[in-house]
This record gives structure tokens, C-alpha cells and sequence, in this order.
């Protein structure tokens, strides 16, 4: 007679719970920590270049990261607007900050900077980490992180820039305002644009995605669309403070002009970066400074477009990622800087948030991925090193 075995029972797994956050926390961590080591590591191999016999010290490597408009905005904080004509032209967020950061930490106003800066790069990180997994999942999360500080422009996070400070309010903005929590992103675009001028652009993406929220007529409409209507008080109440201490409300737009900003029409300035390549070798600063530039913004707009067409296009839902970043290549394309047109485009870049959400799901093929990041990781240390000899190149 046969006999009957009964199989063991399977053992009762309990599920796994995601926790987000943690997550994007800890990736953030991890990303930032990789790049610091790496920036460290070129800030003081650097010097064997220069013939130095020793490496530098921390202090010097702080130093050399307080180049250009780094050590304006230390001196903001320092001495406040009154120092120059042109100073104005520097929002005041992250100057608060390093002389709110300098009353706790020794060191200096340049630690303190540094500090802030590397405090927002991390939490800028951990923001495109949750923006993008809230999108499109968590590998796509984990490559758009990589990919922004692998950015070859993304060592701005990590010296005493506001780059960082920026995209950690505008993407915190973003997905708040995704999930519904209106007054916060009001409050996040308006830190924002206290932070820089380009912060107001934060209003149309963000009235886009409450209008397809809530539905498109008017009376549907809530009390706290009101929150949108916050994003431009940052630059509002630095135009006051402009009027009351600097005679003109207008201070830092004509601070601006001193350093020779001026506005086209969208495109003429990358047709005039173009041009004035014209006439000089191909490895002339001149030409380099043009190809960074206007091939930057150029490939920053490639990717918006795939964000719109083809097999990695965006849904429909997803609209107000696009009209970010369009709008922010828009602005790139149409401004002049002093001698050189679109001088800081290649970094202003990085404010376009969804090329790097297109460009995290183009790289779930292994190769692009690995690409993406070695070109961007090995261009980053040579534009690290450039901005250290303080080259024009790159400022």
C-alpha cells in the first residue's frame, strides 16, 4: 500500500516593509561621502602638477574650493552688501547661513560655508533620490543620484557655491508639491528664490501640477494654491531689503548689469558662445569655455526632448518635471554673462532636474550606466583641477 508524505510547510516570511527615507538617506550618505573622497583626493594631487614637493594641507584644499564667487559669498557674510557695486547680485540665503553657521563652528566663515554647502549637497541628494523613486521607482532613484554629483559640473555641490543649497530647495519644492503638500513647496520656492533670482521660475511648474491636481477650473480651485503664491516672497523680500538699505529695489539687477548680464532672445545667447569660438584653435580657452558651455545646455536639452518622445518619454502626469527643466534651458539659452556668453551654464544645468531622471532611465542598460558615470567622474576631477588654478574657464 502506498503511503502518503506530506510536504513541511513553507516557512511564513513576513513582507518587506520599504522605508524610503532610509533609504534615500543612506544613498544620499554614500554618494556624497564617494564624491568628497574623490575631490579630496584630486584637490591634493593637484599640487603635484603645480611641482609642489608636499600635498596640501585641508586648509589649503578649503582655500583652492573658495574661488571665484565662493569667496564673494564669504565676504557677504563677513561684511554684509555695502562692500562693493556689485555685490548685490549675490542672494542672501546662503550668506545667512554661513554667518549663522559661523557663530557655531570654528574656523572661520570659509568652514562654515563649506559646511553648508555639504550639508545641502547631501540633502539635495537624498531629495532627487525620493523625487525620482516617487516617479519612477527605486534603481531609477539610485542611478539619478549617481548621476548628479557624477555631474561634470557637480563638484559646485561641494565647495562654497549655492548650488547645492538651490536644488535642495527647488527639488524639495518639487516633491512636495507633488504630494499634495502645497504650503511647504510655497515655502521651499520661496527660500529658493532667496537663494537665487531663477528660484521664481519655480511657480510654473508647480501651478501646472495643482492645476492637474485639483482639475483646471477656477472653482475648483483651494486656499492653499495660496502656497504657490509664496515661491517669489524670497526674492520680494530681498528687493525690500535693496530699497531700504541699498536705495534701489532693484539693487541686485543692476548689480547684475555691472557684471555684464544681459537678456536675449531665447537662443541668441548659445548662437553668440558659438560665435565667439569662431577664429581660435580648437584647444583656445575661448573655444573650450564655449563647447562646455553651449554643449552642456545642448545636451541638457537632447535629453528634455527624450523626456518628451520616444520609448523613455515621460507621462502625462509627470508634465510639470518637463516645464521645469524647459524652462530653466529656456533662461540658459537667452543669457548673456560679461565676456563671455552663457559664462556658469554648464553648472546651471543641474537645476534642469528631470535630464537626470531621463537619463537614470536610459541607464538601466549596464554600458550607458557605466559610461554615464566614468565620463562624468573623470571630467569632474579635470574641471575640479581647472577651477583650482583658478582658470576663467570654468568660473
Amino acid at each position: 500500500m502506498e503511503t502518503l508524505t506530506l510536504a513541511p510547510p513553507r516557512p511564513v516570511t513576513a513582507p518587506v516593509v520599504r522605508q524610503p527615507w532610509r533609504t534615500a538617506t543612506r544613498t544620499g550618505f554614500a554618494v556624497w561621502a564617494t564624491l568628497t573622497v574623490l575631490h579630496l583626493a584630486v584637490s591634493a594631487l593637484a599640487a603635484l602638477s603645480r611641482g609642489e614637493n608636499d600635498a596640501p594641507g585641508l586648509w589649503s584644499i578649503g582655500l583652492a574650493w573658495n574661488g571665484w564667487d565662493a569667496g564673494h559669498y564669504v565676504r557677504i557674510a563677513e561684511e554684509g552688501y555695502h562692500i562693493g557695486p556689485g555685490f548685490p547680485a549675490f542672494f542672501p540665503l546662503y550668506p545667512l547661513l554661513i554667518r549663522s553657521f559661523d557663530v557655531i563652528l570654528p574656523g572661520g566663515p570659509l568652514i562654515s560655508a563649506l559646511v553648508v554647502a555639504n550639508l545641502a549637497a547631501w540633502g539635495a541628494l537624498v531629495m532627487l533620490h525620493r523625487l525620482a523613486d516617487h516617479e519612477f521607482g527605486p534603481k531609477v532613484a539610485q542611478r539619478a543620484t549617481w548621476y548628479l554629483a557624477a555631474f561634470p559640473m557637480g563638484f559646485y555641490l561641494f565647495i562654497g557655491y549655492n548650488e547645492s543649497l538651490f536644488l535642495l530647495l527647488a527639488i524639495g519644492a518639487l516633491y512636495a508639491g507633488r504630494r499634495g503638500h502645497w504650503w511647504l513647496a510655497g515655502v521651499l520656492g520661496g527660500l529658493s528664490s532667496a537663494t537665487r533670482l531663477f528660484g521664481v521660475l519655480l511657480v510654473l511648474p508647480l501651478a501646472i501640477e495643482y492645476l492637474r491636481q485639483v482639475g483646471w477650473r477656477p472653482r475648483l480651485l483651494r486656499a492653499d494654491v495660496l502656497g504657490i503664491a509664496v515661491v517669489p516672497l524670497g526674492a520680494v523680500a530681498y528687493s525690500v531689503y535693496c530699497a531700504i538699505e541699498l536705495g534701489s529695489p532693484l539693487a541686485f539687477s543692476i548689480a547684475q548689469d555691472q557684471w555684464g548680464r544681459q537678456y536675449t532672445v531665447p537662443g541668441g545667447a548659445w548662437v553668440t558662445a558659438i560665435q565667439q569660438a569662431g577664429g581660435h584653435r580648437v584647444l583656445h580657452p575661448a573655444t573650450i569655455g564655449a563647447v562646455l558651455d553651449a554643449g552642456t545646455v545642448l545636451i541638457g536639452a537632447v535629453l528634455l526632448i527624450l523626456c518628451v518622445v520616444g520609448r523613455f518619454k515621460f507621462r502625462r502626469d509627470q508634465v510639470y518635471l518637463v516645464a521645469q527643466g524647459a524652462v530653466t534651458l529656456v533662461m540658459l539659452l537667452s543669457t548673456e554673462v560679461g565676456g563671455r556668453s552663457m559664462q556658469s551654464a554648464a553648472r546651471y544645468t543641474m537645476e534642469a532636474v528631470a535630464i537626470f531622471l531621463v537619463l537614470a532611465r536610459i541607464g538601466s542598460r549596464p554600458t550607458v550606466d557605466r559610461a554615464v558615470v566614468v565620463i562624468g567622474v573623470g571630467l569632474q576631477a579635470v574641471l575640479l583641477v581647472v577651477f583650482m588654478s583658478g582658470a576663467f574657464l570654468v568660473a
